[in-house]
């Protein structure tokens, strides 16, 4: 699992030049736009692209962008839990993020991609199988 901020360039050609291509890799809590993870992408075909519900917000625009060009078989789903509540979840109701409310990623997710939330999440489901040997 990998979290990187604002060092994208760095991170690959650090990767690149130390981890073997066909390694499997999670990119963690990825809000940047495509032409930032689209070399990852292309250079590790093992690379999953982690979403959170950061993708509920109204600020997310280039994070959902970036969603519609990744192939659905590229990203998983995760919460950054304590961080992140869903935008439709009331800090009255829940005060943390937690591994319960993904869903609302998953349907941000099939909403974005114009698919029914069923195949999304089996989808999804089988990214986290593979990348994780569940």
């Amino acid at each position: 699992m990998i979290h990187c901020r604002e060092a994208d360039e760095d991170l690959l050609g650090i990767l690149k030049k130390y981890v073997p291509s066909d390694h499997k890799i999670h990119r963690h809590c990825f809000t940047g736009s495509y032409p930032v993870i689209e070399p990852l992408l292309n250079h590790f075909p093992n690379l999953y692209v982690g979403f959170t519900a950061i993708l509920t917000y109204s600020s997310a625009d280039q994070a959902r962008e970036t969603v519609k060009k990744i192939p659905l078989e590229r990203i998983i789903v995760e919460t950054d839990a304590p961080f992140f509540l869903p935008r439709w979840v009331s800090k009255s109701h829940c005060q943390y993020a937690h591994p319960g409310l993904a869903l609302h990623t998953v349907r941000e997710i099939a909403r974005i991609k114009d698919l029914s939330l069923s195949h999304t999440l089996a989808i999804l489901r089988e990214n986290t199988r593979r990348l994780y040997h569940l």
